[in-house]
């Protein structure tokens, strides 16, 4: 079997010298995660990597089509369109495309400080290693193609502290947890987004779990548990977060007295406002106008 490393047709790479390394890990807003080398693979028949020593840096590889597998710790995984994984730095590792079906790729080295806390934050390396499936999500991409467009402009140290603050957005983007609070965008949206953006358009009213459930289209109690999960909060409490932020613009920017601004976010008695805003912000409503927080 022919086994190659790189070289593929349509391919973007950057790998960053070792002075410029030196710099980054020196620099006070990128020494926490930063890049080392970087690129996309398209098509990458014959790709593959072995090392038995593994990598000084973490490796997240995104598989966009194709196929492809990788090993770790004798186990061996097999990667399909949609699938990411990570290879942790300093253990030993191979992978490669399907022979027939060969993969398209993103992938990044990262490192810093603060970048084990992101693996963790996006594996749990204590159960196994195994390939996680992503929906497909043409912003990431667009962020990829941004971040190494940037990268490639090295020389300029605005560059590179703007690539590699955008790559911890980047890495975001793969936790699961993280939805879309903006449903009207998709067609497709998640049942709990629709509810936050029904909420955002209702702060006027005041709603029940069950109105909420109806809208999720889901049983009250199924939806209170998902929603639980992925917002970690309640409905009804996060809901009345909602009202209460409305209420903080109302009061920095709007001459309506606190009685009027109750009213505007569906609150009849003003004095249960003022006791819920006190709860939530720490503050009453009229300390926190004369704070005069912005």
């Amino acid at each position: 079997m022919i086994e190659k490393q790189e070289g593929f047709v349509g391919q973007r790479t950057y790998i960053m010298p070792n002075e410029l390394l030196t710099r980054i890990a020196k620099h006070p807003l990128v020494e926490a995660l930063h890049i080392t080398d970087i690129g996309y693979y398209p098509k990458a028949g014959f790709h593959a990597r072995e090392r038995k020593y593994g990598c000084l840096q973490h490796i997240l590889i995104y598989c966009v089509h194709g196929e492809g597998w990788f090993e770790i710790n004798n186990q061996r995984y097999l990667v399909k369109p949609d699938h990411f994984f990570i290879l942790p730095a300093n253990i030993a590792h191979s992978y490669g495309a399907n022979l027939s079906n060969p993969w398209s790729i993103y992938w990044v080295h990262f490192t810093g400080s603060r970048s084990t806390h992101y693996l963790d934050f996006l594996i749990d390396v204590s159960e196994n290693y195994a390939p996680i499936m992503m929906p497909p999500n043409s912003e990431r991409i667009v962020m990829f193609d941004d971040i190494i467009s940037h990268i490639e402009m090295s020389f300029n140290d605005d560059n590179i502290v703007y690539a590699n603050t955008s790559f911890a957005h980047f890495l975001t983007t793969f936790k699961a947890s993280v939805f879309n609070p903006n449903p009207q965008q998709s067609s497709d949206a998640d049942p709990i987004s629709k509810v936050i953006f029904y909420m955002k358009e209702h702060l006027t009213e005041t709603l029940t779990l069950e109105q909420l459930a109806e809208v999720a289209g889901m049983s009250a109690s199924h939806f209170s548990a998902v929603f639980r999960q992925k917002v970690q909060s309640s409905p009804i409490n996060f809901f009345t977060f909602l009202k209460i932020q409305q209420a903080c613009r109302l009061l920095e920017y709007s001459k309506l007295r606190i009685k009027e601004i109750a009213y505007q976010i569906g609150y009849n008695d003003p004095y249960h406002f003022s006791r819920v805003f006190t709860t939530v912000m720490g503050v009453s409503p009229r300390d926190f106008r004369k704070m005069g927080k912005h």
